[in-house]
């Protein structure tokens, strides 16, 4: 073909110079491109002519036209109020620190000699009330043993209560009932009274601080440790986990109910001992002793321990107890 090619012409479809109806059905939205959605003196198409401004909106208005708000300047002088009030407090404060004139209190490795003399002085922490319930059938010998160690520094007096569920006690909880009620601590030393009841209860010694039970004999020793500071606390020590070990073991052992769970127990406390006078390896007592030696008479008889656990446990009753 000779020539341009002539195009034909089309219907216009879509027309732009029209005005377009949005349906009323439809929810509107701001206007994106202005600013805050909406042009300063203009109402557009997604506006409604008569709508409530928001409080931010509320605040420019009054800022724009130098309005102040309502209540603002009585919440400023209250702030002002407080501040001073905060300031004062914090003077008051420092005031009493300084009449205080609070010592820092020097730390000192405690001895583990328990019959030693030179024992350092301990410190009562707020101890609460404390109250012991025990089983007449596990009578915890510890507390006879420790109201000894202590009595240079801590008078522990026992005042004994028997439950109902108790008709009466068997010889062993008699004699330590007598032992630990008329043990006369020294006149010039610290005083914690301690109730013991005797209870019908599991072998779990429970001791009761602000009503809150602790179980077990152990854990009654592990409390004591940590909140009378003398040379019964461990947790300073280079063997603290394997005395805890031996704590563990010590539970473990009272609760024990066949003999062969109770061999197992008593050769990984003789393991313990080994060659040394004291168990884990020490050449002085510690809390560990106390322990085993207390759940060893309560659980065991004298056909189930080695010959060098029993000579451990007749040092015991020589030292630690003076029998």
């Amino acid at each position: 073909m000779n020539g341009p090619i002539k195009m034909y012409q089309t219907r216009r479809f879509v027309r732009h110079d029209i005005p377009v109806e949005l349906p009323k059905c439809m929810y509107t939205l701001k206007n994106i491109h202005s600013r805050n959605g909406m042009v300063d003196g203009a109402v557009d198409h997604v506006l409604a002519k008569n709508k409530k401004l928001d409080i931010f909106d509320q605040v420019k208005q009054f800022l724009k036209n130098n309005h102040k708000i309502p209540g603002m300047a009585e919440l400023e002088a209250k702030q002002e109020e407080i501040l001073q009030q905060l300031a004062e407090l914090k003077k008051q404060i420092l005031s009493i620190k300084s009449d205080l004139k609070i010592a820092a209190v020097s730390t000192t490795k405690p001895s583990t000699n328990f019959t030693s003399s030179t024992c350092p002085k301990i410190t009562i922490n707020n101890l609460p009330d404390i109250v012991i319930n025990a089983n007449p059938s596990n009578p915890p010998y510890s507390l006879q043993i420790i109201q000894k160690l202590l009595q240079d520094t801590l008078a522990l007096t026992f005042s004994t209560y028997l439950h109902s569920t108790v008709s009466s006690l068997s010889e062993e909880a008699k004699k330590l009932d007598s032992t630990i009620v008329n043990f006369a601590p020294k006149s010039n030393v610290l005083k914690l009274n301690i109730r013991l009841i005797w209870k019908t209860i599991d072998s779990n010694t429970e001791l009761l601080v602000s009503h809150i039970p602790i179980l077990g004999e152990v854990n009654m020793l592990r409390y004591l440790s940590r909140a009378v500071k003398s040379s019964l606390n461990y947790d300073s020590e280079s063997d603290c986990i394997e005395i805890d070990s031996l704590l563990d073991i010590c539970y473990l052992l009272v609760r024990a109910r066949t003999k062969t769970e109770r061999a197992g127990l008593l050769q990984t406390i003789n393991k313990s001992l080994g060659k040394a006078q004291w168990l884990v390896g020490r050449s002085q007592a510690s809390i560990a002793d106390v322990a085993a030696y207390s759940a060893i008479r309560q659980a065991t008889s004298n056909n189930e321990i080695s010959a060098n656990l029993g000579k451990w446990f007749q040092r015991c009753e020589t030292v630690l107890l003076g029998c």
